[in-house]
């Protein structure tokens, strides 16, 4: 077996929506669009990759057709089953996926997690969290945060 990347979930399938096989995929951010860009899921628990047919942005998630699965009775057997991406393929592609993430500065000093996002009508302010609890909001935009190999980086301050 190939070595398979550190996966991340993105969603889950929930439901049938055509004869053909095709799914809703719901997916676990409210910034999603970024999976639009790709090509393939993996199954999560069993690490097996899915080339998607097919891929349309709807109401409620995405109608997704993955190859192989071709009727009604194929596609429900993956409701409820959730799949996911490399990790380091979708980095930074998604706020949401940064929640939780260790900010640091230039020298590679940690300054806090990302505990929130908060939209304003020009960006959105990142709330880092720092280590004695108190919070720092920082636009969330090119001129102060970078993100370099995998990390985030505060590139100025306000």
């Amino acid at each position: 077996m190939k070595n398979i990347p550190s996966l991340k979930v993105v969603g889950t399938f929930s439901k049938v929506l055509k004869k053909d096989g095709s799914l809703l995929f719901k997916p676990e951010f409210k910034d999603s669009d970024f999976l639009l860009d790709f090509e393939s899921l993996y199954h999560f628990e069993f690490k097996t990759k899915w080339h998607i047919a097919s891929i349309t942005k709807i109401g409620k998630g995405f109608a997704v057709r993955l190859d192989g699965v071709d009727s009604f009775k194929k596609a429900e057997f993956l409701i409820g089953e959730k799949f996911a991406l490399p990790e380091e393929e979708i980095f930074g592609r998604s706020q949401d996926l940064m929640i939780g993430e260790t900010v640091f500065d230039k020298h590679g000093t940690s300054l806090g997690k990302i505990v929130a996002f908060t939209p304003t009508p020009t960006y959105s302010l990142a709330e880092i969290e720092k280590e004695d609890k108190s919070s720092e909001f920082i636009p969330f935009t090119e001129k102060f945060f970078v993100l370099e190999k995998g990390k985030i980086v505060l590139a100025a301050k306000p």
